[in-house]
């Protein structure tokens, strides 16, 4: 779904127009909404990527990653795993060797801004997000709207639960011996 569907789709279930005017009126607020649910959602399903940086001086910058790094997973250099530890700040990782090193860590997905943006999420979560706006633009309203904002983040996070054990990486139940 695109930024746009998300919006249109919120604002039918809110009951509310749907035209462009009504669309652009939200669109910030709902934004916001969708990018928390998007980050929520990123972290449950512990999302994967692998990229390839060349390391100076044994030092690997994580900010030349092509999306934000949100945990660092493992490092492979000469063709094998290797051991790699946190430097002086959140963004630098020391590395054994001065090579090119393949790092696979869990990333945040790119914010959604423009109206054609699509979330990096499976397809199959992004009726999530349409519920986590609708909730949280339910619990923005007025005494009598906020317990329906109650209902669509119960219904969020049901369906967020039942996530976690169906859609692991192929390596989520594997154990490695770290000491070979």
């Amino acid at each position: 779904m695109t930024l746009n569907d998300i919006i249109v789709s919120a604002l039918a279930q809110l009951d509310r127009a749907h035209d462009m005017q009504t669309v652009e009126v939200y669109r910030t607020r709902f934004a916001a909404f969708a990018n928390d649910a998007q980050n929520d959602l990123a972290l449950t399903l512990a999302l994967k990527r692998t990229d390839e940086v060349e390391p100076e001086d044994g030092v690997a910058d994580l900010s030349a990653l092509s999306r934000s790094c949100l945990r660092v997973e493992s490092v492979e250099q000469l063709g094998k795993r290797v051991p790699f530890r946190m430097g002086d700040s959140p963004d630098r990782l020391f590395l054994p060797y001065n090579e090119r090193a393949r790092i696979t860590y869990r990333f945040a997905p790119k914010e959604l801004r423009s109206a054609t943006d699509i979330s990096e999420l499976p397809e199959a979560v992004h009726p999530l997000i349409v519920s986590y706006v609708v909730g949280r633009e339910r619990m923005g309203g007025d005494v009598s709207t906020q317990g329906g904002g109650n209902i669509y983040l119960s219904m969020y996070n049901a369906a967020k639960a039942k996530l976690r054990g169906s859609l692991a990486h192929g390596d989520a139940f594997t154990i490695t011996n770290r000491y070979e």
